[in-house]
């Protein structure tokens, strides 16, 4: 039996219909660039959301850059964040200038304020929602991994991210913010655009491709199934491994989506060369940063494995995984 990390093909084959017609309409209509089906997109994100407005972007790495630069964070600046994170957080805070502050794992960041505090960006985690909230510092949410969280919301924008391998996944790469906030919305549609509007001001370019839009208004809908389904496999996991003493699972949180099932594992790396070598796909997560990351970090990451957890997994797979991981540490 083989068990990607991730099943493009299959996931397609299941709603090919649907997507192919998208496709075809779109093309037909030579809607290509910030028209019908990325405004109606905008439209079911923020609806999904429970947000005021949505704004469809290049990608979830963007969406952090210009949700900063609505801010109007730049050189001098600090923004909180965490070390466990995707190196996108930490690149679009220093690419404006600005200095990012590191927590280490279980760390307040409120201990790291400073006068020279203008934002912080909480991660939200393989689908796990950060704890953090504030009502004095402007607050952008890295949801990259959370889409479908109801705990997701605190901040004054959410950041999202369509990458293929995400909860909701296009065809390619695109992102989008959503907010309340009008000022911030209006703001984020011109920066996206390359301000083309005030030539006194600078954008780049980030718009949301039509196609990846129109894919993405049939994938919105099968998106609660999609969650129903991820977590009824993070529960197999759960539940059978935790028989494993060798491993440590995570702790299921209230409304968590399970973009990855992490975990802990003695012999890690041996673990993770077994089961590749039973045609089981896995991923060892340690990304560097261009600043030193934080020892309780660096050391989970170490110590960590991302099975495979996504809705066309079959049960038979699921099984076939934990089966594996027994027999290894048996």
């Amino acid at each position: 039996m083989k068990v990607p990390i991730v099943n493009y093909s299959l996931a397609y084959q299941k709603i090919k219909p649907e997507i192919d017609e998208a496709i075809q309409d779109c093309l037909s209509r030579g809607d290509l660039i910030l028209r019908k089906d990325v405004e109606e997109f905008e439209s079911n994100l923020a609806k999904f959301i429970g947000k005021k407005y949505a704004v469809g972007l290049n990608s979830g790495t963007d969406a952090l850059l210009l949700s900063l630069m609505a801010l109007g964070i730049g050189k001098g600046d600090e923004v909180i964040t965490n070390s466990y994170t995707f190196v996108a957080t930490v690149q679009v805070i220093q690419q404006l200038g600005a200095t990012p502050v590191l927590t280490d794992i279980n760390e307040d960041w409120i201990n790291y304020i400073t006068p020279k505090t203008k934002a912080i960006i909480p991660v939200h985690i393989a689908g796990k929602v950060s704890p953090w909230t504030s009502d004095s510092i402007p607050m952008v949410e890295d949801a990259c991994q959370a889409i479908g969280s109801k705990e997701v919301g605190k901040g004054v924008t959410q950041c999202w991210s369509f990458y293929p391998a995400k909860i909701l996944g296009c065809y390619g790469d695109a992102g989008a913010i959503t907010t309340n906030d009008r000022n911030i919305y209006n703001e984020i549609k011109e920066l996206r655009n390359h301000y083309k509007k005030d030539y006194s001001k600078w954008g780049i370019n980030s718009r949301m491709d039509n196609l990846q839009a129109a894919i993405l208004n049939v994938k919105i809908r099968y998106l609660p199934e999609a969650i129903k389904r991820r977590r009824q496999i993070a529960e197999e996991y759960k539940w059978f491994l935790k028989a494993v003493i060798e491993v440590e699972t995570p702790v299921i949180q209230k409304g968590q989506v399970w973009q990855d099932f992490i975990i802990r594992a003695e012999q890690r790396d041996k673990l993770y060369d077994f089961l590749k070598r039973n045609g089981i796909e896995t991923i060892k997560n340690e990304y560097s940063f261009p600043i030193p990351k934080l020892p309780q970090t660096i050391k989970y990451e170490k110590e960590t494995l991302r099975l495979p957890i996504y809705p066309e997994l079959t049960d038979n797979q699921v099984s076939f995984v934990i089966e594996k991981i027994e027999k290894f540490y048996s």
